[in-house]
């Protein structure tokens, strides 16, 4: 079960997830089913062993009984393990011997019983007592323990430290959002972010972006939008619901805009082994078209003739 293990989704994670049995090669699945067989058999040998015990207890009983008939005693079983090591934890009084801790008190017909507190319940108190004197000494008195207050500090500050470690990482792209980034083709921007891709992206998305574990990327279908914007913020963000982690706490802002950039150019290539599409069809906005220049002369002209007029 321990290698049921769902694989990451990078930059564009699909609708529905690969299985195992989907992903998984020969030899894991080999692997698999030997855990498998080995499992029953081991449970297999536990229920055998077991009866064979049971059965191997009860006819040593018998013969003992048959000799105690013969010497003319009354044999008794010795106590299973079970019942003597219920008796030292509960320290309980045996019924035929409730007369001795009988008190007079007489409720109605209801005698009460002086009974034990059971010994796990007094060393679950004990205990108690140990820790909260070991507490007392390591939190207030020696100091080696921080108190919730400084706790909360410590940890303010290391997420802090945190915050200016990838304002360091993001250099001069730490500005850089979903909300105004921009395709980049500068050759240098576009060889980092493919270096990116390949090395965390491919595994689910192949080198070529034809798709695996993960979507097709050459296709103009998107399960979270196509856009530069909405590339970077799933790769930002990740969809973790699909197994996709988020990449902003490993790569800088600027990254995160080249590996965009960079799936932006692998659209409409030719992938080796091309998965079908998925999500819905993404069509990129064109451009607004600016105004003409108007006419200055012919502004002019045009108040000329209304002063005329007037």
């Amino acid at each position: 079960m321990a290698m049921l293990t769902q694989f990451s989704a990078f930059a564009q994670p699909e609708e529905r997830e690969a299985s195992f049995l989907e992903t998984a090669t020969e030899q894991e699945l080999l692997l698999m089913f030997v855990l498998a067989l080995v499992v029953v058999v081991s449970l297999l040998v536990l229920g055998v062993a077991y009866y064979t015990l049971t059965i191997l207890k009860l006819v040593i009983n018998e013969k003992r009984q048959e000799k105690a008939a013969a010497e003319g005693v009354e044999y008794k079983p010795a106590p299973s393990f079970w019942s003597r090591f219920n008796q030292t934890v509960t320290d309980a009084v045996p019924i035929e011997k409730e007369g001795e801790v009988m008190l007079d008190h007489n409720y109605d017909g209801i005698r009460e019983l002086d009974n034990h507190l059971p010994p796990w319940w007094k060393w679950l108190f004990y205990f108690t007592i140990g820790w909260g004197a070991v507490y007392l000494v390591v939190y207030h008195v020696i100091g080696t323990m921080p108190l919730q207050t400084e706790e909360y500090q410590q940890e303010v500050a290391a997420a802090q430290a945190a915050i200016e470690a990838q304002k360091k990482l993001a250099g001069g792209g730490a500005d850089i959002t979903e909300d105004n980034v921009a395709f980049v083709d500068a050759e240098s921007a576009l060889a980092n972010g493919q270096k990116l891709f390949e090395r965390n992206c491919a595994v689910c998305h192949q080198n070529d972006g034809g798709g695996g574990v993960g979507p097709n990327l050459t296709d103009n279908y998107w399960l979270h939008g196509g856009s530069i914007s909405d590339i970077f913020s799933t790769i930002k963000y990740g969809v973790p619901e699909k197994g996709m982690i988020s990449w902003q706490a490993q790569l800088s802002p600027a990254d995160m805009q080249d590996v965009s950039s960079y799936i932006l150019t692998l659209v409409g290539t030719t992938p080796a082994n091309p998965k079908e599409p998925q999500g819905e069809l993404y069509t990129p906005e064109e451009p607004a078209e600016e105004a003409a220049p108007q006419d200055s002369t012919s502004v002019d002209e045009s108040t000329s003739i209304a002063a005329n007029l007037n």
